[in-house]
C-alpha cells in the first residue's frame, strides 16, 4: 500500500490535474477565466462554486470528442535520500494452561498496532486477525519436522500438519493507533504484514511463562515442553 497505493493516488491526482486544464482550456472551455485552485472535485464532477458552475468527467470528456482521459503516476522514495520508516505493534496475550495435561489454550488477544494511515479499515482489521492466528499457530501447533535419514518433511500435507482452527482462536480484538506519516509516503500508509505476526508467539510465550514459571524458547510450545 504505501509504494503501490502511493503510485496509484499520485496518477489519480494528474488524472484530476488534466481534467481541471481541460475545463480551463479545452473545447468551449467552461472554467476558461477560472484559477486551477478555485476548481473542486465533488461526486465524479468539476466545480467552480464562484460562479455556481459544474460539469461531470462524462460531460467534460463528450464536450472534447475524448473516449478516456489517462494520466501515470511513479513513486520511487530512493530520490528522496534512504529513511528507516517503521511500523509498530503492541499486543497482549492471555492463556489458559492445565495444570495436569500442560494443554495451552489462548483466551484472550488484543493487538494494537501503528502502520500510518488506514486507507481500507475492513482490509487492514483482516490482515490483522489473518496474521494473529498465524502467530497462534506459530507460537502452539505448527512446526515442520524433518526425516534425519532422508532430509524430507514428515507432513507433506494438513492431514498430519496442524494449523489453528476456530475452536484454537478467541475473540480477537485489533486497535489501529496510527496517523498520517507523510514521511512513509505520499498516501501516509506504512506496512502491516508481517508485523501482525511477528509478535504473536513472544507473547504467548511470556504469558505462558507468567503462568506456569517454564520459559520455551523453543516454538511451538507443546505438552511434553511444559510437564
Amino acid at each position: 500500500m504505501a509504494n503501490a497505493g502511493a503510485s496509484v493516488m499520485l496518477a489519480a491526482k494528474a488524472a484530476r490535474d488534466k481534467a481541471i486544464e481541460l475545463a480551463r482550456s479545452g473545447r468551449g472551455a467552461l472554467f476558461g477565466d477560472a484559477n486551477v485552485d478555485e476548481v473542486i472535485v465533488r461526486n465524479g464532477s468539476l466545480v467552480l462554486a464562484k460562479k455556481n458552475l459544474e460539469i461531470s468527467y462524462v460531460e467534460l470528456l463528450a464536450r472534447n470528442n475524448l473516449p478516456s482521459l489517462t494520466a501515470d503516476g511513479n513513486y520511487d522514495p530512493s530520490p528522496e535520500g534512504p529513511k528507516a520508516v517503521f511500523s509498530f505493534s503492541a499486543v497482549f496475550a492471555e492463556v489458559i494452561v492445565d495444570p495436569d495435561f500442560g494443554l495451552v489454550r489462548l483466551s484472550r488477544f488484543v493487538g494494537a498496532y501503528d502502520c500510518g494511515q488506514v486507507i481500507n479499515p475492513k482490509t487492514a482489521r483482516s490482515q490483522a486477525i489473518g496474521g494473529i492466528i498465524w502467530g497462534i499457530g506459530q507460537a502452539l501447533l505448527e512446526q515442520s519436522e524433518t526425516d534425519p535419514a532422508l532430509g524430507r518433511f514428515l507432513h507433506r500435507n494438513y492431514s498430519g500438519y496442524l494449523v489453528p482452527t476456530s475452536a484454537d482462536v478467541p475473540k480477537l480484538d485489533v486497535v489501529f493507533v496510527g496517523q498520517f506519516d507523510g514521511e512513509a509516503s505520499p498516501i501516509g500508509a506504512k506496512g502491516l504484514g508481517e508485523l501482525t505476526a511477528v509478535s504473536v508467539a513472544p507473547a504467548i510465550g511470556n504469558a505462558v511463562y507468567h503462568a506456569t514459571g517454564k520459559r520455551v524458547r523453543d516454538l511451538p510450545i507443546t505438552i511434553e515442553k511444559l510437564l
